[in-house]
């Protein structure tokens, strides 16, 4: 392919995109009326779709069996973390035995602070700049 610098080409482009259909999945912000490009990503992302029917789902669950959901229901939530290592395996190129899946992004990193970081005398403090997202 020779990269051409234009509007014309980049639509081209987008036409051929195997994985355009994927962007119907998601719900998109307006700005000024039409779509956003969502750029962002230190974020949840965009929306899918299929979310708000999921959640309500597990809403369900929640109010029918209280803390009971972890064993009961249609989808336990105990198991959660084997369900996602095939797909989770495929994603990252490794054996589901080397994944876990486990708490959220912020109480892992803290984990691993709590595990690996050591000051010392001379190295003991952690810099970071202002207004970062928390899990950074």
């Amino acid at each position: 392919m020779i990269y051409h610098d234009s509007l014309e080409f980049a639509q081209q482009l987008d036409e051929q995109d195997g994985l355009k259909s994927f962007r119907d999945e998601f719900l998109f912000p307006l700005h000024n009326g039409q779509k956003a490009i969502y750029l962002c990503g230190n974020s949840l992302g965009l929306q899918p779709r299929a979310a708000g029917e999921y959640i309500k789902i597990q809403l369900d669950n929640w109010g029918g069996y209280a803390v009971e959901g972890w064993f009961m229901g249609n989808d336990p939530w105990l198991n959660y973390h084997k369900a996602l290592l095939p797909m989770l395996s495929d994603l990252f190129g490794a054996n589901e035995k080397e994944i876990t899946v486990m708490n959220s992004l912020t109480v892992n990193l803290h984990l691993l602070m709590v595990s690996f970081y050591k000051p010392t005398n001379k190295r003991f403090k952690i810099l970071m700049e202002a207004g970062a997202f928390p899990s950074d």
